[in-house]
């Protein structure tokens, strides 16, 4: 009887050491577990950081004149803009079907009858914009000397369709839907367009073209 209690003794001892034993090999697995999942994370982390180091070095993409969507208008209306001296507010024909309202800092450069019925070089897919209080779709493209005292609309030749699209050879790109001045694209154009010697408007080496020939102004100017 003896015997058998001290077995019994031994037998309850084994199982107490064996319960207190358990919950020490759970801690060990579970600290594993913990330190996988912090690997993880902190492996997430260095290839987000990754990733946007290669997003910050990427070059900002290369503009050319073919983001714009440059077309021939006739002016059909013009008045000056009730609310600044030196604007004209026009109507101009780009062969939409209805006349295209802009607005023009041309007012102190060129005569309101030589600003009536003349065909001007629009952009177009410009953000519309109001202009002390009104609203202004496109912009006429002009020649202007180097002190802005001189400021004339180029030309294009007689003969071309209204709304036709003018080229530049080798930028045979698609305009952009709408040109967001918040992203300075125009300011990055702006450099090399101008009419050279001979007057004839260039972005580069390349002309203002259309079916009829080139757009011109005076020689030697910046197109703005």
């Amino acid at each position: 009887a003896g015997g058998k209690g001290g077995d019994k003794g031994k037998d309850k001892g084994a199982k107490e050491k064996g319960a207190d034993q358990a919950p020490a090999g759970g801690k060990d697995k579970g600290g594993k577990g913990g330190d996988k999942e912090k690997g993880k994370k902190e492996k997430g982390k260095k290839e987000e950081k990754g990733k946007k180091k290669k997003a910050a070095a990427a070059p900002a993409a290369e503009v050319d004149v073919s983001i714009l969507d440059i077309r021939v208008g006739k002016i059909v209306e013009v008045k000056p803009h009730p609310e600044a001296d030196g604007l004209y507010l026009e109507q101009i024909d780009m062969g939409e079907g209805a006349p295209r309202q802009i607005i023009s800092g041309l007012r102190k450069f060129v005569a309101i009858e030589d600003m009536q019925d003349r065909e001007v070089v629009v952009i177009l897919n410009l953000k519309p914009a109001k202009m002390r209080g009104i609203m202004s779709n496109g912009m006429v493209l002009c020649a202007s000397n180097d002190d802005h005292t001189k400021v004339d609309p180029l030309r294009p030749p007689a003969g071309v369709p209204l709304g036709e699209k003018v080229t530049f050879e080798g930028f045979e790109g698609e305009p952009i839907e709408v040109i967001n001045p918040k992203k300075k694209l125009l300011e990055k154009l702006f450099p090399d367009l101008k009419t050279d010697a001979d007057g004839v408007a260039k972005y580069k080496q390349a002309a203002f073209t259309t079916s009829k020939g080139v757009c011109t102004s005076f020689g030697g100017a910046w197109v703005k």
